[in-house]
């Protein structure tokens, strides 16, 4: 069989073993961050002195990098998946102890890392790679024979869990907890330990409140806006209201020139004034309708470590949509999180990448392989 031949049948069994739906649901998806980027970013780039096209080619840039990381983490096998997330999982927590003494503090946290030039959020990484190292764990029935899996795994959700509140970041806590308890759920917690579940979640966040300022306003302002400063959540829903059904017209909106942070975490509020309230029911539904898809798809597997992984990461997935757009429009406290392939961010986006291209690695139909009978 010659090289052609072979390359075009190993696509063609890719793309007829992948669940298309969700990869159709993703480019949409890209492709509306894609255009939002272009009527959003320009705005901002000139009030930092930039080329008005400086985040518009980083963004496509972005793209390029999210397509290659869905197609190649959709091709690995269970071993592989285990393999690379074992190594990003170490690569993540080296980089994140690493950013508390050399990192780049940006509104009083530590977050930012630097390689070969680029910088990166470390913890974004890691939160996808926890999930899959924490399934690993649950589903494990060999090497861990006379440990309790749920107390390692425990053990490793406390490391994890320090290290990102250290930066602070309690938004990525709660994404990261929510995500694990659910597996732990899955893996078949007994339900009376649900209230030791909410009682320490419950802890934690009081902890993070009593002792980390910015987390103390946010949630002040939250339930009472007449305590400190409510400015961006205030414009948020001006710009929402204004929108309208069909909004202002590209480029026309005016958020993206008053808050600074319209392009990332404010960005629904972006869509929702130049492109309407119709266009942002479109990507709820997109968002609901891949996910819904995914559960449906992963429902019917019988591996243990499948199911717990895709579980934990589309409820991490999802989780994360919720809050930023829960933020947005004033349901939770503001939140430094971004809308998957939609907000302007590389770590993000190639994160959400890697998370949606292993479900879709571990949501193929196996197929018989015809190279592998020849």
């Amino acid at each position: 069989m010659d090289s052609t031949s072979f390359q075009n049948r190993f696509f063609y069994n890719w793309w007829r073993s992948i669940d298309r739906k969700v990869l159709i649901c993703i480019f949409f998806l890209i492709i509306i961050g894609g255009l939002i980027s272009f009527a959003a970013t320009p705005a901002v780039a000139q009030k930092y002195n930039l080329d008005p096209n400086f985040f518009v080619k980083k963004h496509l840039v972005f793209i390029s990098v999210v397509l290659f990381s869905i197609f190649f983490t959709s091709l690995f096998s269970e071993l592989g998946i285990k393999r690379f997330f074992l190594f990003i999982f170490l690569i993540s927590i080296f980089f994140i102890i690493y950013s508390f003494f050399f990192g780049i503090e940006v509104k009083g946290a530590n977050r930012w890392s630097y390689l070969f030039g680029y910088r990166f959020q470390p913890s974004e990484f890691l939160k996808v790679s926890f999930i899959v190292i924490s399934a690993w764990i649950f589903s494990s029935n060999t090497y861990l024979q006379n440990l309790n899996n749920k107390l390692i795994s425990f053990l490793l959700y406390l490391l994890v869990s320090s290290l990102v509140l250290s930066q602070p970041d309690v938004s990525m806590f709660c994404i990261i907890s929510l995500a694990y308890f659910a597996q732990l759920w899955i893996s078949g917690l007994k339900w009376r330990w649900l209230g030791f579940v909410v009682l320490f979640f419950g802890s934690i966040f009081s902890l993070c409140y009593l002792i980390i300022d910015n987390v103390k306003r946010r949630v002040d302002i939250f339930f009472n806006l007449q305590v400190g400063d409510n400015y961006q959540i205030t414009k948020s829903l001006e710009a929402i209201k204004e929108g309208g059904f069909f909004g202002k017209g590209p480029a026309e909106g005016t958020i993206k020139d008053i808050l600074p942070d319209a392009h990332t975490d404010f960005i629904f509020a972006v869509v929702a004034e130049e492109f309407g309230w119709v266009t942002c029911l479109i990507i709820i539904f997109i968002f609901i309708f891949l996910i819904f898809t995914i559960f449906q798809r992963i429902k019917k597997t019988n591996n243990m470590f499948a199911l717990i992984t895709v579980s934990g990461l589309i409820i991490q997935f999802g989780f994360q949509i919720f809050v930023n757009i829960g933020s947005t429009i004033g349901l939770i406290p503001t939140t430094g999180t971004t809308l998957p392939f939609i907000s302007y961010g590389g770590s993000s986006m190639i994160s959400s990448a890697i998370n949606l291209g292993t479900i879709l690695s571990l949501t193929r139909i196996k197929y018989i392989n015809a190279f592998e009978q020849k």
